[in-house]
Order: structure tokens, then sequence, then C-alpha cells
């Protein structure tokens, strides 16, 4: 569902409907909650992120309902199932009580039985296009990750495949079949 009123990032944060949303181009798309297998797969991917970047010290992690304006001067607002953002990239002091103004580094995508192909493509492109370095779509069944980066084809991990952080997160390792367990 989209709303026809166009909406700010600002208003948004000031005065947020009920229900889950992202913004795209001035538009409230309304994200329906995700499916058990999906939350709990979502759930696993920050479980293996926070384990990894948190005793390094790496940046932060952030779950599902965090929002990250992409472009600036652009009403573009996108809530990951996961993200991550280097240290070094993160504003000085405590995270934003608003949404935080910029593209993280890692952007998860966990697709959900009513989430359609289109939808998570245009996703997936505006993370790219706001310099998201790299994205990982779950698909819980047929249990895949897809993974993005800029100016490469996509790549396809299956059950007997390792799922590494790349340049990213580096170090980061974990067997895809651990995240759909």
């Amino acid at each position: 569902m989209t709303t026809t009123k166009p909406w700010t990032v600002e208003e948004l944060e000031r005065n947020p409907p009920e229900g889950r949303w992202e913004l795209v181009d001035g538009e409230l798309v309304e994200m329906a909650p995700s499916g058990g297998e999906a939350s709990m797969i979502g759930s696993t991917v920050g479980f293996f992120l926070n384990a990894h970047v948190r005793p390094r010290k790496l940046g932060r992690v952030y779950a599902a309902d965090g929002g990250f304006v992409l472009i600036p001067g652009r009403e573009l607002l996108r809530a990951p199932d996961a993200a991550f953002v280097r240290a070094e990239r993160l504003p000085a002091g405590r995270p934003s009580a608003g949404f935080e103004r910029l593209a993280p580094d890692l952007a998860v995508e966990v697709v959900s039985p009513g989430d359609q192909p289109a939808e998570v493509a245009a996703k997936v492109a505006d993370y790219l296009a706001a310099g998201v370095r790299l994205v990982w779509v779950l698909q819980p069944r047929p249990r895949t990750v897809t993974v993005h980066t800029p100016r490469q084809a996509p790549r396809v991990l299956a059950a007997g495949d390792e799922l590494d952080g790349g340049d990213v997160l580096p170090e980061f390792q974990v067997a895809v079949a651990e995240l759909f367990a």
C-alpha cells in the first residue's frame, strides 16, 4: 500500500503513521510484518554480524527497524532487515534518535512470501546507487544468498557455500546453511 500525499523524511520522523514504512521519493510505502521464518533469519544474520563486529569494534549493526536516509536531498528512506556501518563512517557520539543520514556499508534483505521480486530489485538498486558497498538478499526458499556489489554481477550462494564480508567486513565468514538453521 502507498499513500498519495508527498512526505518528507522530517515529517516521517516527527509524526509517523501507525505501522512500518519506507519512503520512496516522497511516497510512503507500507512494509508488511515479516513472517516467522523471515524474522528468524533476519535475527540470525544480526547475531552473526554482531558476534563479528562488536568484539572487534568495527562499527554498528542495525536491526530491521532502523531507517537510513540513503541519499541527501532525496526523500528516500529504506529500512533493511539488517545493516552494518563501519566505525570510521559513524557520526561521533551516540546513534541518532532519528533516522541515520547515511547509506550503510552492508544492507541485508530477507525476502518474505509477500515481497515482490521487482520491489526487492528496486531496494537493491537504491542501496547500490546510494553507495552501499555490499548487499545480501536472503531467499528462505530455496535457501540462497545473492551477493550484490557495485559494478559486478550478482553471485548466488547456496547451502554448501560460505558467505564472507569481502572488504566491507574482513574476516567475516559464515556457512550459508547456518543462516537458515
